[in-house]
């Protein structure tokens, strides 16, 4: 053990003292505290997402790069040298020496870790966050740092022994390139050997389900886990190797029994990767499972048919027309569900009533569902008496029995609850439930559809319109389950561990996590997000109550706002293959995270009050006749708000997000409805201009009181909706003459 310290102390100092490698911490630091204090409400966005887009993903790399540089360096200082046979001849072991080597060399690179640990602690505590949660993110970053750098160390250290001249930088260098960046661009984001990530020095890649705060850790957790272990058998290897090679250059008494532990160690690095392999061959053969079961699925132009057709998957475009089918899912109506949810060891326990009209059961012998495959049903009643049943991939199949008492089918089904899908190298999670959180979206039938409804068409793309006809009622408990819950349907009270929600939804999501809440102080509202967004939706919140307030008291139909906003990381999560991710929900608007902080202030409270306001939160481009028109006249409610507050900036920011005149191009290079669309925040610019807002607030009450305002909510998650109703410019030129010309007579009248 002494001789140990000594040769410890000796290469512990030599880090210390070295000109290069001693000044490198406080570079790390300086960076650290640039990026966290950076200003979050930019691109980048909260703490977490910019700590892991700026330094686990990308700065961490450097890090590895410099833990190779220092593997190569500690054994070419004395393996390169000229003495170093002369060193041998010390009495002290090569396990002795590399394992000296190896400690110095983890304790120096610990010292970024730590530092990573301190900084994101201090500023986490400056944004209130839950100290629990940041503990559950430090162990979880400080562990995978700490793998790291064990492998890079000994690959450096192999490096070096292998490869005596200085080419060995060269190959090092090469090393790092290949296991860090090349490998996430060209062997898993394009060739999609994901069975290959295990290879990656850090696992922290750029673009990674990693970068989600809320549910990201417990999304990659298992397939982690799997990695971490592997990577510590291969690094022990690695190590052992060393000391064989470095034996084998002298004659060594105990060369055999590093020959015996390297074969050893080889047995494990090959035992130690099986499971990981064989989490990926599991994965990946289910997928293309549903894949093959799967069509192509499309749409006609008019939107008013769906056509599917199982072309081969190495040749789908040889399909022939005639070869396709109408796809007609037989949909019927559901009046109510009943689910009870449970959640242990890693699966869900469901208990499903469905009552249905006594109409469905009478000229039919057979009820089709959609229930998503990762489900197995153990049993079907009616009238507590069980039921003949099929399941065959997606679909349940129902025999009916002759005579029923209620039109009630009950359907008790359990399994693990982990969806994952891929396309071009990029992983998406539809679904997943793990621990405390959960991410269950309706079209991922995780209760039973009505008819036969596929889930994802051939390339593995989620299909949008996936649910139920109607707006049924929802009565759900979910149990054992410590984090909040969250629908989209109306949460009750109830005991710790268990939480009841009622209401009425075409489609029913479920969200757990790490999720707080913040509610209006004058509505039944609230924006759901998670502790890192918490600061700024407050504030969101204070200004959404204002302009509701204030657009509220001049209008004479009552403002019915959503219940939720869900501004949550769902990049990646509830749909496969789709890029954007927000849209309706019934009462409910979810806007995705990264969407959520590329917004400016002005565009996201506009959006956000829109959709309080009619429901629509479409952007219009003018792309058809009315369109811009109507976003003008949407507008406008919040235009009037900023111009009688003073606040002429953010109208001129409002305005120009609509339609912008400049100055320098002829009016008549603009079309008709460009020109009209300005010319509507003109008046209203003008008007209040001449302080007559009071009639210019009569006009839009007049507006948000017609029929063609759709005062109802969106059924369906759309991605890409059309408004509810176009305003044509000829009635608001008529509203705003009516209303002018009574103002102008009671002038007239009064004097």
């Amino acid at each position: 053990m002494r001789k140990w310290l000594i040769q410890f102390k000796l290469e512990f100092s030599f880090l210390y003292k070295n000109w290069f490698f001693a000044p490198l911490p406080f570079l790390y630091l300086i960076w650290l505290l640039f990026s966290m204090s950076a200003d979050q409400e930019g691109g980048h966005g909260n703490l977490y997402r910019t700590t892991y887009e700026t330094t686990h993903s990308l700065i961490f790399i450097l890090v590895i790069g410099l833990s190779i540089l220092i593997g190569v360096y500690l054994i070419r200082r004395d393996v390169g040298n000229e003495s170093f046979e002369w060193h041998q001849s010390f009495p002290v072991s090569n396990f002795v020496f590399i394992s000296a080597k190896l400690m110095s060399a983890l304790i120096y690179m610990t010292i970024y870790t730590v530092l990573m640990s301190g900084t994101y602690f201090i500023f986490a505590m400056r944004d209130n966050i839950p100290v629990e949660e940041t503990f559950t993110i430090l162990r979880f970053y400080g562990t995978q740092y700490e793998v790291a750098f064990f492998i890079s160390l000994t690959l450096g250290m192999l490096l070096s022994v292998l490869i005596k001249n200085r080419y060995v930088y060269l190959i090092a260098f090469c090393a790092w390139m290949f296991g860090t960046l090349f490998m996430e661009i060209f062997i898993i984001d394009q060739g999609g050997h994901f069975y290959l990530k295990a290879f990656h020095l850090t696992y922290l890649f750029v673009d990674s389900v990693l970068v989600n705060g809320t549910w990201g850790i417990e999304l990659m957790k298992e397939e982690l886990q799997l990695q971490r272990i592997f990577v510590l058998t291969v690094s022990s290897f690695l190590l052992v190797l060393i000391i064989f090679i470095l034996n084998k250059r002298r004659p060594h008494p105990y060369t055999w029994l590093w020959k015996v532990a390297l074969m050893i160690s080889i047995g494990i690095v090959v035992i130690s990767y099986l499971p990981y392999a064989s989490f990926w061959k599991e994965r990946t053969d289910e997928f293309s499972k549903i894949k093959q079961e799967s069509p192509l699925i499309t749409d006609e132009q008019n939107g008013q048919a769906s056509y599917m057709s199982f072309p081969s998957l190495s040749s789908p475009n040889t399909l022939m027309k005639e070869e396709e089918e109408l796809y007609q899912p037989e949909r019927f109506e559901i009046k109510q569900f009943d689910l009870s949810i449970q959640h242990e060891d890693q699966s869900l326990f469901i208990d499903a009533s469905l009552t249905l009209p006594s109409a469905e059961f009478q000229t039919k012998e057979f009820m089709k569902f959609t229930l998503n495959q990762t489900f197995s049903v153990n049993q079907v009643t009616i009238d507590q008496h069980p039921i003949p049943f099929t399941q065959e991939n997606d679909f349940l199949t129902v025999t009916l029995p002759e005579n029923m008492k209620e039109p009630v089918i009950r359907i008790q089904y359990e399994g693990p609850y982990k969806l994952w899908a891929s396309n071009n190298g990029q992983e998406y999670y539809p679904g997943h439930v793990g621990n405390d959180q959960m991410i269950m979206p309706s079209q991922t039938a995780w209760y039973p559809l009505p008819g036969h409804q596929y889930l994802y068409d051939m390339n593995g793309e989620s299909q949008t319109n996936i649910g139920i006809s109607n707006r049924a009622t929802f009565n759900v408990e979910v149990s054992s389950i410590a984090l909040p819950l969250y629908g989209t349907i109306d949460e009750l009270k109830t005991n710790v561990g268990t939480y009841k929600l009622q209401g009425k939804t075409s489609k029913l999501d479920l969200y757990a996590g790490d999720l707080t809440e913040v509610d209006s102080t004058y509505y039944p509202m609230s924006i759901v997000t998670d502790s890192y967004n918490r600061d700024r939706a407050v504030e969101l919140m204070k200004e959404l109550d204002k302009r509701l307030l204030y657009t509220n008291h001049y209008l004479t139909k009552k403002i019915e706002p959503m219940r939720h906003f869900f501004i949550v990381p769902v990049e990646n999560i509830r749909w496969a293959n789709y890029v954007r991710q927000q849209g309706f929900i019934d009462q409910n608007y979810i806007l995705s995270e990264s969407t959520f902080y590329q917004m400016d202030e002005t565009y996201l409270m506009k959006l956000l009050f829109q959709v309080s306001l009619f429901h629509d939160g479409t952007e219009i481009y003018g792309y058809e006749d009315g369109e811009l028109v109507t976003s003008a006249i949407q507008s406008a409610y919040t235009y009037i708000y900023e111009l009688e507050n003073g606040n002429k900036k953010k109208a001129s920011q409002i305005r120009d997000l609509v339609i912008k005149i400049q100055d320098d191009i002829p009016l008549e290079d603009y079309s008709e409805e460009e020109i009209k669309a300005n010319q509507i925040f003109t008046m209203i610019n003008e008007t209040i201009a001449d302080g007559d807002s009071k009639q210019v607030k009569e006009v839009l009450d007049r507006i948000y009181s017609e029929r063609w305002v759709d005062p109802g909510f969106a059924a369906d998650f759309t991605l890409f909706r059309e408004p509810s109703t176009l305003i044509p410019y000829e009635e608001w030129q008529k509203i705003w003459d009516e209303v002018m010309q009574g103002h102008q007579t009671r002038k007239e009248d009064g004097s």
